[in-house]
């Protein structure tokens, strides 16, 4: 007789009040790992609810008949029984969240809202692109459209830091109250979740004597679209498809010039092997060459003839759903089949308790009646001191962006975070002055390690024998190699979480290809959506060829990485959920592709009629007339929203004007400044705010902001503000957090390791650490 395989969440009762792909992605991650996701419904849904990925996030759940506000005592009730219940702070003001606090202790509430619960802009409704826009984020794409200003930003990539915060978060809380039986108030918010894409250029700008130039040179710092640099080109083929180029590091460039008969390159005195860089005459000569030899093969001919090297990071940009029949999506089950068509699949691989996604929405009056016939045991209130990941030991063996971040993410909310680094550090220490990896590696302790020596390795294995994660992103079959392998190490610790993220996943054709970020911002739909799906349909010329490729890169932001932390943080979490009912470690697999996936979620299904996504306009401005930047007085700028007919009706009521028609949408911002309009719409049920404040990097840097960033301090380049954590935890202060220098903290840890200074000298002069 077989039995059914147990989930990572096996057990777990979740309510859940919200409307809208944050909260609906959340909840579908939960539920897919074995929870009990129960929707109280009343009256009409939410239009939210009509996108046509509801489907999928609601997969698995079930719905109940019940007013939280008419029906008090029976929701209150129904508190008792549960375990963890996500609601829009909008809609439950914060007293009442107090309340329940107080009334229901055990209980973990997740409360999302559109910026944090002192910010008077929490009243703001919490759609992705308004908070794009008054945050700088819309100027990040600048460029990208052949017109001035900012630009719409597509994908929601706040939507998908704020869901995977909630599932952080809430695994955090639920990992905490297992120590000592308290539920917890975990608070996160859209605009928060964007300090998650805010990547070091905020850190650079604080030391504007040290790294001013270097600041300006980041893509994210410039008011328009920069060429991109020779590695990260994308380049026409024959057949008119563009293919991304994302080789980071020097050998990967190395491999791309043999693999397209282009490595004279290497031959020239002033070729910077390091930067892979030439001087401005030579480099835009040798750009044309690029151009001109990526048109002489189809693009499928060329992502061939790459793969068959193995060492050339690159990738086709395509749709997303051309993105659901990619053989590496297929092989590593980032798709399911869901009765005549497909859907996402689960958030990563855990191979002890692997996800086990539902079908459609259920009917919940069983489990609603079987959850108030057995409500959780009652505790008493009592104050948290810690922060939930208090205790928690994490290794990370890692490079970078994605793994790094992931990583400190963690040590956000409280975790002890070990880098172990190669003898001479993380190579992202050496590129735009090591301000991005001051931001990734935030709140660890760092070692330099030669993980080639067996001395090395024996170094390490002390220290993931007593962690409780271990996360790395070698390709496969390197980890073996290195002593680190998941048999040695689950062996010498069988409780460990074992986390390996890569490019593509460990199975199918891409599984030992390298990755950087443009590789899945190219292949699953972003850039192509960022463009509104419109890219040239002939054989450019030269100039056409810089022209699109600077959009085209533009399109291309940074995102991909802070994505795939944000999933590697949530993935750890799963697992140690898991070691909370099994006892025991497990390994864990999670990729860039599968990450991306997810941030593209509102189209990353098919069905029989399904509406296709909806695509910015030619220009870039928006979806619709309702929902789209407009141009102001003075070279100014706003983003409007209306998408409840509500909101509708008051912008029509306060301006008298028929949204419907374009030039007399256009004549009416364009008679007043972005500030007036700001003003006028405020306190209203319209939501306008202002998209011309500058970049992120500017906008975080306010004093207004201050509550969105705190205190940290560089070894070696003194006091800073860095970005602040993405989830908050009761009235607990945030962690303090600095950034190590690479091997730090060497000796502290082998010290504390019970070695000798003696032996650590040895070590040391022997070149194995450092």
């Amino acid at each position: 007789m077989s039995t059914k395989q147990q989930t990572a969440l096996d057990g777990l009762r979740v309510i859940d009040l919200t409307n809208g792909p944050a909260g609906g992605v959340a909840c579908m991650v939960l539920a897919d790992f074995g929870a009990e996701v129960l929707r109280p419904v009343q009256g009409e849904p939410h239009p939210l609810e009509a996108l046509p990925a509801s489907r999928m996030w609601r997969r698995g759940t079930f719905t109940v008949n019940l007013d939280p506000e008419k029906e008090a005592e029976r929701f209150s009730r129904l508190c008792a029984a549960a375990d963890v219940l996500i609601c829009s702070r909008r809609r439950w003001i914060g007293s009442r969240l107090e309340a329940l606090r107080v009334s229901h202790p055990h209980l973990v509430i997740c409360a999302v809202s559109s910026a944090a619960a002192d910010d008077p802009r929490a009243a703001l409704p919490a759609y992705e692109h308004l908070l794009a826009a008054l945050s700088g984020r819309m100027n990040t794409f600048s460029g990208c459209a052949d017109r001035d200003g900012p630009v719409f930003s597509a994908l929601q990539a706040g939507v998908h830091a704020c869901a995977q915060s909630v599932v952080s978060g809430v695994l955090a809380a639920l990992i905490a109250r297992a120590r000592d039986g308290q539920g917890c108030l975990v608070q996160t918010s859209l605009l928060e979740a964007l300090l998650a894409y805010e990547q070091g250029a905020m850190i650079g700008e604080q030391f504007r004597d040290r790294f001013g130039q270097l600041v300006d040179g980041l893509p994210s710092a410039q008011p328009t679209a920069p060429m991109p640099t020779l590695h990260y080109l994308p380049a026409q083929a024959e057949d008119r498809r563009w293919v991304q180029l994302g080789n980071l590091l020097p050998h990967l460039f190395d491999n791309f010039l043999v693999a397209t008969d282009l490595f004279e390159i290497l031959a020239d005195p002033e070729f910077d092997s390091a930067q892979m860089q030439l001087p401005e005459p030579k480099r835009e000569a040798f750009r044309d060459r690029m151009f001109e030899r990526l048109q002489e093969k189809p693009a499928e001919e060329w992502l061939t003839l790459f793969a068959e090297n193995g060492g050339v990071a690159a990738a086709a940009v395509q749709s997303t759903q051309d993105a659901l029949d990619d053989p590496d999506i297929v092989a590593n089950g980032h798709v399911i089949e869901r009765g005549d068509g497909c859907q996402l699949g689960p958030l990563a691989r855990l191979i002890d308790t692997p996800a086990s996604p539902g079908f459609g929405v259920l009917d919940g009056a069983e489990v609603l009646a079987r959850w108030l016939a057995a409500p959780r045991p009652a505790v008493a209130n009592a104050e948290r001191t810690e922060l939930p990941l208090a205790g928690v030991k994490v290794v990370e063996i890692a490079t970078i962006i994605a793994a790094p971040f992931g990583a400190s993410l963690l040590a956000e909310m409280g975790a002890d975070v070990i880098k172990v680094e190669p003898v001479g550090g993380d190579p992202y220490r050496g590129m735009a002055g090591g301000i991005g990896a001051a931001r990734v590696n935030l709140g660890k302790r760092s070692i330099c390690v030669n993980l080639k020596d067996p001395d090395g390795q024996a170094v390490v294995q002390s220290l993931v024998g007593e962690a409780d994660v271990l996360i790395h992103n070698f390709r496969p079959g390197v980890p073996e190699k290195l002593g680190i392998g998941y048999d040695v190490v689950s062996k010498l610790n069988p409780r460990i979480v074992y986390l390996q993220s890569n490019g593509y996943g460990p199975d199918g054709p891409g599984a030992h290809r390298p990755s950087t970020h443009p590789i899945p911002g190219a292949a699953m739909g972003g850039v192509f959506f960022q463009m509104g799906g419109r890219l040239p349909d002939h054989l450019l010329s030269l100039d056409e060829a810089r022209d699109w490729s600077r959009r085209l890169m533009r399109a291309n932001e940074v995102n991909p990485d802070p994505n795939t932390a944000l999933v590697v943080a949530s993935s750890a979490l799963l697992a140690l959920a898991a070691r909370l009912r099994t006892g025991r470690g497990q390994q864990v697999f999670v990729d860039m592709f599968g990450a991306n996936a997810y941030a593209n979620a509102d189209d990353f299904l098919s069905f029989p009629d399904k509406p296709a996504r909806f695509a910015p306009d030619a220009e870039l401005m928006g979806l619709s007339n309702g929902y789209r930047l407009y141009r102001c007085k003075d070279a100014g700028w706003v983003f409007l929203a209306l998408v409840l007919e509500s909101e509708l009706r008051a912008f029509q009521a306060l301006t008298a004007v028929d949204v419907e028609t374009t030039e007399a949408m256009e004549a009416l911002f364009a008679g007043r400044t972005s500030t007036d309009w700001e003003a006028f719409f405020n306190g209203t049920k319209v939501a306008c705010v202002r998209a011309d404040v500058g970049l992120p990097k500017d906008f975080w840097r306010k004093p207004e902001q201050a509550r969105y960033t705190l205190s940290s301090e560089h070894p070696e380049w003194g006091a800073f503000r860095r970005p602040g954590p993405l989830v908050r935890f009761d009235v607990l202060p945030p962690a303090v957090l600095h950034p190590p220098v690479e091997g730090q903290h060497t000796r502290e840890l082998l010290q504390a390791a019970g070695m000798t200074e003696k032996a650590i000298d040895a070590l040391m002069s022997d070149g194995i650490v450092s």
